[in-house]
């Protein structure tokens, strides 16, 4: 076998990151290991591979197997790698707060997955990809957004939220029939947002053709190699590992809120004054019937000032 490159042992300093992304591919018995490794990481960087075989209850060879999986060569560069991770981050993977009840140790793991997933996108994270879509939608003339399904439907209608409060003309369509319409009323100086988990919406992936057919410029937030991501101009890869757990809410939008904000951020920062005038108008209507929450003094809208908080 060849010697991995430095590239690749770079990749596994943050093992505990490498674990989140290959826990889907791992096999039964290795997510055993993994599950032993998370509930005590202190423990398992000073466990000698037996006596976590046995608290994992699997063979040593197991273990052997595990970390292979997630990068290290053996179980000694395991143990350096988790112990590297948690000097340098321990604070990001602790809580301050230790459970002992059922549904504090339950909010734990669900936060926590969010928390990995926000993460592991940050950590492969297309920035020239994200740097485009700003540089796109800061100039489009009109945005039209599409997603279809739970999460994503959901996740459209949050980032038009982000983009109308910056002045910018922004529809979202999560009916596959909408969306083909929208998209065929596009021009030139348009764009449309995608937002797929999948990457296989037949519907969204025939409305980024028609869109891109009468010259509007398409930016997808889903999986690369995918019917979508092939058909956008612009792909931003967001790959969550899901978890096998169906009552566990998808921790995968998390991970593309984590971008839609970031874009919709690069947007207002490009668009300066503007953008702050349009925030401040919105901010100024809610405060004026209570419900918006005061801020220090640089809040932009005067009326803050004075205002009561609304009870």
């Amino acid at each position: 076998m060849a010697p991995k490159s430095m590239d690749a042992r770079s990749e596994v300093i943050d093992v505990v990151s490498r674990m989140q992304r290959v826990e889907a591919d791992l096999s039964p018995a290795e997510r055993q290991v993994l599950k032993a490794v998370r509930n005590d990481y202190d423990a398992a960087t000073r466990m000698t591979i037996a006596e976590l075989a046995t608290r994992a209850g699997v063979s040593q060879p197991t273990v052997t197997r595990f970390c292979r999986s997630v990068g290290c060569s053996s179980y000694g560069e395991f143990k350096i790698m988790l112990a590297t991770t948690l000097t340098v981050a321990a604070a990001y993977l602790r809580p301050e707060r230790q459970f002992s009840d059922d549904v504090g140790q339950l909010a734990q793991s669900v936060m926590n997955r969010a928390m990995n997933a926000m993460r592991d996108c940050l950590n492969a994270l297309d920035t020239e990809a994200v740097g485009a879509a700003i540089d796109i939608l800061s100039s489009a003339r009109r945005i039209d957004i599409y997603g279809q399904g739970g999460g994503s439907a959901s996740l459209v209608e949050d980032a038009k939220l982000r983009l109308f409060r910056i002045g910018i003309p922004v529809c979202a369509y999560v009916d596959g029939h909408q969306q083909r319409m929208s998209a065929a009323t596009l021009n030139q100086g348009d764009a449309v947002i995608l937002i797929s988990n999948s990457g296989r919406s037949k519907a969204v992936a025939e409305a980024v053709q028609i869109a891109h057919s009468f010259g509007a410029r398409t930016i997808a937030l889903t999986r690369p190699d995918t019917p979508i991501a092939q058909a956008a101009d612009i792909v931003i890869p967001i790959v969550i590992g899901e978890d096998e757990n169906v009552l566990i809410p998808t921790p995968s939008r998390y991970a593309h809120m984590g971008v839609i904000d970031t874009i919709a951020t690069g947007i207002a920062d490009r668009k300066g004054g503007d953008a702050r005038e349009t925030l401040r108008r919105v901010r100024y209507t809610v405060a004026s019937i209570g419900i918006a929450i005061p801020t220090p003094s640089t809040d932009p809208t005067i009326l803050m000032k004075t205002i009561k908080p609304h009870e």
